[in-house]
């Protein structure tokens, strides 16, 4: 009878969502000490066929897959075969950034925690085949701001990827080490520096060394995989037409062979909570030890803050204080996949949440289950955050002016009526103050806090939001100060 309280509660909290999103198709899986507590779907693998989702059907993990690349790099470590503080030019000697000198100072820690001082880049436009947004004939396309035509060419090998790396026009965010922004580009190399320490390719090390040992017997990177599993998600993206929003199903899957180790496995639910129990107990999955404890606790480590009582670790995002407990988790999103994974250790919780569009509100879902399932308001917050703080407007104007993550990526923050907003493209949210330069929005039903940073001399240099660090612009011509 208590199950299915708390299972009703989330349900009740999840289908509003799921309807307004228009989610084909979505599946929640959670286990309790290693045993499946949980199992749910809501819609479909494939709408159009009504085929029922399952926790075997196959489907998209994107960045979730940035906790196996740390996982593959910490056994080579305890192999001996490499230290996380080695310098990265120890293994990608030709690698190359605008600032040689930073490059020198990169250390794999520094790629595994995001926090190398690599900026957004366009790279992933030469490296991905069916980006949604892949059409780079356009002028208009932001790849064309940082890298000239001639040095557009398709991505084959690493050796390529670096090159356009080096060809790029971009500046490093901070020294290595000085600050968190997220880059896909950092893991996509420590697929290299995995394939050049091993001997073999990336995705051959993971299946061999975390994939079969862990019992997941359908999950894999290679696409050509698919035709041979019994169930397998259609992909399906979302367009505004002059009725609404669409959802439509989309045939081609997202493909590159030089990204794979920065988000490109593709898995089930069950594989995917067997993959979990790696975190739960230490290193093990069904008697098989992975990953020594010590190998573990390095990964969730919280080695650099993102944000407001959360932390970066090795491909894993930690909150110390989840309610009492440590939460782990890291959520994935590219064109028709959508998850988010998440354990709490120390109660035995561990959970996966997988659909098959981009914009599935996957994060606030798994939030609800584990609340629910821990006797909280499905709705309750991830991170509590202190109440208002009070800021005289003379204060929140040293924060207005652009940031900028990268091309085309600008955003603005304005005063309107004495308070602090920020402008998302047309969409402006308030930013109510918490203290110490934080700030909290909310985006959807999740709020989440932004972190305005200083330089040395106490001025506003930039802020973090997310997974995104954004420099502020020397020009703030867009807003002088005044009221708009």
């Amino acid at each position: 009878m208590e199950n299915k309280r708390w299972q009703k509660q989330f349900a009740e909290a999840a289908q509003p969502h799921i309807d307004r999103c228009g989610v084909p198709g979505v599946y929640v899986g959670l286990n309790k000490d290693g045993q499946s507590i949980y199992r749910h779907g809501f819609g479909y693998r494939d709408k159009e066929k009504q085929w029922e989702i399952t926790p075997d059907t196959v489907m998209g993990v994107a960045s979730i897959t940035k906790s196996f690349t740390c996982a593959a790099i910490m056994q080579l470590q305890e192999a001996g075969k490499l230290r996380v503080h080695d310098p990265v030019l120890t293994y990608l000697p030709e690698f190359r950034t605008p600032d040689q000198a930073c490059t020198e100072k990169m250390t794999l820690h520094h790629f595994m925690t995001h926090t190398s001082g690599l900026p957004l880049l366009p790279t992933d436009y030469l490296a991905i085949k069916g980006l949604p947004d892949g059409n780079i004939e356009d002028g208009d396309h932001p790849i064309h701001k940082q890298i000239k035509k001639e040095d557009q060419k398709w991505v084959h090998t690493y050796e390529d990827f670096m090159e356009v790396i080096k060809r790029t026009d971009f500046q490093l965010v901070g020294q290595p080490g000085a600050r968190f922004n997220y880059s896909n580009d950092a893991y996509s190399l420590l697929g290299a520096i995995i394939e050049r320490v091993s001997g073999k390719t990336y995705e051959t090390y993971v299946k061999e060394h975390i994939l079969q040992p862990a019992g997941m017997q359908n999950s894999s990177f290679d696409l050509q995989d698919l035709q041979h599993y019994k169930e397998v998600t259609t992909i399906y993206r979302l367009k505004n037409e002059a009725g609404g929003m669409e959802v439509y199903p989309e045939p081609k899957w997202e493909e590159g062979p030089v990204v794979l180790a920065s988000g490109h496995l593709n898995s089930t639910v069950n594989d995917m909570l067997r993959y979990a129990e790696l975190y739960r107990t230490g290193g093990v999955v069904d008697k098989e030890r992975i990953l020594s404890n010590e190998s573990v606790a390095q990964m969730t480590h919280p080695h650099v803050q993102m944000g407001y009582g959360q932390y970066y670790g090795y491909g894993l995002i930690i909150t110390p204080n989840y309610y009492g407990a440590t939460k782990l988790e890291h959520s994935g999103g590219l064109k028709g996949v959508a998850s988010q994974l998440v354990m709490i250790p120390e109660r035995g919780i561990t959970g996966i949440a997988m659909a098959n569009l981009a914009e599935t509100p996957i994060i606030e879902l798994l939030n609800y289950a584990v609340h629910s399932l821990e006797n909280r308001p499905a709705a309750s917050p991830s991170v509590p955050f202190p109440a208002e703080c009070s800021v005289n407007e003379a204060q929140l104007r040293q924060y207005t002016g652009t940031y900028r993550a990268g091309a085309n990526h600008d955003r603005q923050v304005m005063m309107e009526q004495g308070a602090l907003v920020l402008d998302l493209g047309g969409n402006k949210v308030p930013l109510r103050p918490i203290g110490d330069d934080y700030f909290v929005m909310k985006l959807d039903e999740e709020e989440q806090a932004i972190r305005f940073q200083r330089d040395e001399s106490g001025n506003v240099s930039g802020f973090s939001a997310g997974v995104l660090y954004l420099v502020k612009l020397a020009d703030e011509s867009v807003n002088d100060g005044k009221e708009v």
